[in-house]
């Protein structure tokens, strides 16, 4: 796990980072986006006209241009509801169209392209999941729902190269970091956390060396949470179909799940069974889990607890903050 680029949900239990926001009662009319009306008519022209009038949505964490929009796309005689997204980070796209050949990992693409109306912009027509993101509705199941939905897609980006090469973090550099950014944070627990990070000096190379024995050569989601799983079916029925690769990099599974369980380190009971789930869902696919999965499980987590303080004004609560703390101490021993 690596500095993150985008903002974790703040409740992963509700899947924030995929709700929606009615742009045409929040956000203005479509007319008054530059994406939206200027270039709804070039993206229905490209569909050969199968597609409808859309209606713009905008995501909580879409900027500028970026849109996000419903409607319905004729297809062999059948009208389907579809989610129309652009621009698509490029990654995101290819991997939507790598795995549709797949079964149960990704919504189905009906239309997509990198180019619209003379722009470098990828854009992308896909199923739009009636269910989810997934929640407390599934009753519990959400969190195996979406292990097996990360071990199916584990298994369907085998046959892809891992490349680049994985990328690398300065862990030591990041703890320089992390103790900086601690001066600044308003905590009741400072001087815990300076001891914490005084001592993580002393054990921080040992982690550094283990994480550094995984086996790179693999695909991770890079954002893998609640927020990023829907259904087809209603809860608490399954399977999940994984949404949002942005993200998507060459490294080790471990990533993923060290990334997925760190949002529940202040929920009671949920952590480090989130490890567990993943772990075992992949032998359930015939996927290995490394002989020594656990051992990387347990450095990487205290690299990323480590990290908490600089991502304390993007994750947010004191609560988590605490429950980093917390699992950095038992780290440390």
């Amino acid at each position: 796990m690596s500095e993150p680029t985008k903002e974790s949900p703040a409740d992963p239990e509700n899947g924030i980072g995929s709700r929606l926001t009615d742009t045409s009662r929040e956000r203005g009319s479509t007319s008054n986006s530059p994406f939206g009306a200027g270039l709804e008519s070039t993206l229905r022209k490209m569909c050969n006209g199968k597609l409808s009038a859309i209606h713009w949505f905008r995501t909580d964490w879409q900027h500028g241009g970026a849109l996000t929009g419903y409607a319905t796309y004729h297809d062999d005689q059948c009208e389907k509801q579809v989610v129309v997204k652009l621009p698509v980070p490029p990654i995101e796209l290819t991997w939507l169209v790598r795995l549709q050949g797949t079964q149960e990992v990704v919504p189905k693409v009906f239309a997509q392209g990198e180019v619209l109306n003379g722009y470098d912009m990828a854009w992308l027509v896909m199923e739009r999941l009636e269910y989810g993101p997934l929640g407390s509705a599934w009753g519990g199941a959400q969190f195996n729902l979406l292990a097996e939905a990360a071990a199916r897609f584990y298994a369907a980006a085998k046959k892809f190269p891992a490349e680049p090469a994985a990328r690398q973090t300065d862990w030591n550099q990041m703890l320089d970091r992390s103790r900086h950014s601690l001066k600044s944070l308003h905590t009741q627990n400072k001087q815990r956390w300076n001891k914490a990070l005084r001592q993580t000096r002393h054990k921080i190379s040992k982690w550094i060396e283990l994480w550094n024995t995984r086996d790179t050569h693999h695909w991770c989601h890079g954002d893998l949470h609640l927020g990023n799983a829907m259904t087809r079916q209603q809860p608490p029925h399954g399977p999940a179909l994984l949404i949002d690769f942005a993200l998507a990099h060459p490294g080790h599974w471990v990533e993923d799940a060290i990334y997925f369980e760190h949002l529940y380190w202040s929920t009671p009971g949920r952590g480090r069974k989130l490890c567990k789930l993943i772990a075992h869902a992949r032998k359930e696919f015939g996927l290995t889990a490394d002989p020594n999965w656990s051992q990387l499980a347990q450095a990487l987590r205290a690299l990323s607890a480590m990290t908490t303080p600089i991502r304390a004004n993007i994750e947010g609560t004191s609560r988590q903050l605490n429950a980093a703390l917390q699992v950095l101490e038992a780290e440390l021993g």
